[in-house]
């Protein structure tokens, strides 16, 4: 049995697969097997794929979401680790092994490991995820003292691309979360959290696609107030809330917090379209955590006092002699 199994899913990406395929070919370290699960693709991506049978375990599936394309591989792995690797994103040649050596020299109290990551294919993404999410470590590798803080800070510092997680874990865990439409990658993280400690190597050993067409993440999907990253980040911080490790009450009022303002933002987006009855549904759910209907509306009000202010400002500066267009 190899000591890694290596999961690729992919959906409609024959023209990216193979090379997120080769920077594994490429690792030094060699004890791995790559499983390829491709999620009901219709671009040939097998055809793409057909160079390194052989090499890889393809397997197809109709068509269920990342979470799903995610399970299949731990499903099909045979390794005492797993590493996962979007076939939109690529890994340097001694990703896999810096992460043994350092899991190796650190011991059995690690699960799991993550590396820091570069970015590509936007002009105005932040170089690296520990730049991003200002994690300032000077130790080539070490212990992450405080994962949760990490997991939950604005901007992730760990990636599952990076990651170099014990496969036992992970089936303890029942793998990601297939009710999800995003987060599924946060989830699991916040989860293992109370079951391992992690490390990190200091090195960009990751190279993550951000090119905008790529892909709909959590952020587009608020953006064009898709109800599925609603429900997903309601679903994730409910779920979080029951977990029965979760007994931290500094924890469990952030997260509360953070379910609370979401049903706001949710709920004014509802507003501006003219949902009144979702709208009201997500009043009660507001209420049902200790908001009164005066403080909602005093909430809803402030809210849109701010923002009719952001826009007026907005206007203001588009507006002053010299601009080349004005917005409207």
């Amino acid at each position: 049995m190899p000591a890694i199994s290596v999961i690729i899913p992919t959906y409609n990406r024959r023209h990216l697969v193979g090379n997120a395929v080769r920077s594994v070919l490429q690792q030094t370290y060699r004890d791995y097997e790559i499983i390829v699960v491709d999620d009901g693709s219709t671009d040939d991506t097998a055809g793409a794929l057909e160079p390194y049978i052989g090499r890889i375990r393809y397997v197809y599936q109709a068509n269920r979401g990342a979470s799903a394309a995610q399970n299949k591989g731990l499903e099909l792995a045979t390794g005492k680790w797993i590493a996962i690797l979007a076939s939109d994103d690529l890994w340097l040649p001694t990703k896999l092994e810096s992460q043994a050596r350092v899991l190796e020299e650190l011991g059995g109290d690690f699960g799991a490991c993550f590396t820091n990551c570069e970015f590509f294919g936007n002009g105005e993404a932040v170089p690296s995820a520990f730049e991003q999410a200002q994690l300032r470590e000077l130790r080539p590798f070490g212990a992450l003292e405080e994962p949760l803080k990490v997991i939950l800070a604005r901007y992730p510092a760990i990636y599952v691309q990076s990651l170099l997680v014990r496969r036992s874990l992970v089936e303890q865990l029942n793998g990601f979360d297939e009710g999800l439409a995003v987060a599924e990658d946060t989830d699991l993280l916040f989860r293992l959290a109370f079951h391992t400690r992690f490390c990190f190597v200091n090195q960009t050993l990751v190279r993550i696609d951000r090119t905008p067409s790529r892909s709909v993440g959590l952020m587009e999907l608020f953006s064009r107030n898709d109800d599925r990253a609603f429900a997903s980040m309601e679903r994730v911080l409910q779920k979080w809330l029951c977990l029965p490790e979760n007994t931290d009450p500094e924890l469990r009022r952030m997260l509360l917090e953070r379910l609370r303002f979401l049903y706001y933002d949710w709920l004014i987006r509802k507003l501006y379209r003219c949902r009144y009855l979702k709208a009201f549904t997500l009043a009660r759910r507001i209420r049902a955590i200790g908001d009164s209907n005066q403080i909602i509306c005093h909430t809803l009000a402030f809210r849109a006092k701010r923002r009719m202010t952001s826009l007026v400002a907005e206007l203001g500066a588009n507006l002053v002699p010299g601009n080349k267009r004005v917005k409207t």
